[in-house]
Formats: structure tokens, sequence, C-alpha cells
């Protein structure tokens, strides 16, 4: 007779390689999912070459996350990522179901949301 607690048993069966942080918010509705933590920022000079690299090198992020059974159609992500304009508190790459959009308002909104609602950004009154 084994004295092991169920969730030891699980543990010996679980294994995963990757982490990730995520946060989900929406804009009048509509999810969207901003990823805060566990996956490095792509390279890239700009924002565009970041957002081609990950359709490119590395688009099993999206699929990782949009598919079931962690998400679905209705589905839409946001990578934060150090700014590359030194004057941004940060920048963001859209991930949707079936693309990465160059952007998106809601999914603006909810990332922007989230930043300032876990303090990653700090909020503070129009000059």
């Amino acid at each position: 007779v084994s004295t092991q607690s169920t969730w030891e048993l699980l543990s010996l069966k679980m294994k995963w390689k990757v982490t990730i942080t995520v946060v989900g918010c929406h804009a009048e509705g509509e999810p969207g999912r901003v990823i805060t933590g566990g996956v490095l920022p792509p390279p890239g000079k700009t924002m565009f070459e970041k957002k081609q690299y990950l359709e490119q090198h590395a688009d099993w992020l999206r699929r990782f996350l949009i598919f079931e059974p962690r998400g679905g159609v209705f589905t839409h992500y946001n990578l934060v990522v150090p700014p590359c304009d030194p004057t941004a508190d940060a920048g963001f790459i859209v991930m949707e179901p079936t693309d990465y959009p160059s952007m998106s308002g809601s999914n603006c909104i909810c990332t922007v949301t989230v930043l300032l609602e876990t303090g990653q950004v700090k909020m503070v009154e129009p000059v």
C-alpha cells in the first residue's frame, strides 16, 4: 500500500517545460489575455521585427496558448515586451487565433489595463 498522496502521484506523471504567467482582461466583453511573465522578449530592433520573429520562428507560443484546452477561437493574447522607444513604458505584440495583427484597439485597452492594475506601469494623472 502506497502512502503517497494523490498530488504526489499526479506530479510524477505531470511534467511540463514552461510556465507562463497570464492575466485575463476584457474590453467591453472581448477577452484579451496578457502575458506578463515566463516568455523572453523576441529579438528585433523594432516591434515589427519582434512580431515577425514570433511569426516565423516561435509560432508555437501562439498555438500553445490560443488552441484548446487553454484558449479558443475567441481568445486573443498580448505579449508584453520592453519598449523600442525610450519614451514608452512598455511594448506588446498581439497574437490572435489566425495571425499577428499590427494593432488592435481592444487588445491595447486590455494590455494597458493589466499593466496599470498589476503595478507594472505606474499610474499617473495626465500632465
